[in-house]
């Protein structure tokens, strides 16, 4: 029993590993690169010429209200500007 299950994980391991390729670019001492990619285009994110970093919101403090009416301390990166208490709640 435990051998098939080794073997089984072997199996599971080899299959993930197919999916990912070796990068096409080349770095600057003409060295074909090192990194792996699951991308369609083949190229890492440094070589990839279409790679569009995602977007990073600044942290900011919470625009909603407490039961008390203060505002709340609470710091969200969320592009609506409230916090996981005030996010879906439209009472405060």
């Amino acid at each position: 029993m435990i051998k098939k299950s080794i073997i089984i994980g072997m199996m599971c391991v080899s299959f993930l590993g197919i999916s990912q390729t070796q990068c096409s670019g080349t770095t600057k001492q003409n060295v074909q690169c090192k990194q792996t990619t699951k991308s369609k285009s083949g190229m890492c994110h440094n070589h990839d010429p279409n790679y569009r970093k995602k977007e990073v919101y600044p942290t900011v403090i919470c625009s909603g209200k407490t039961k008390k009416n203060t505002p709340c301390k609470s710091k969200t990166k969320d592009i609506s500007g409230k916090c996981h208490n005030h996010r879906n709640n439209d009472k405060n």
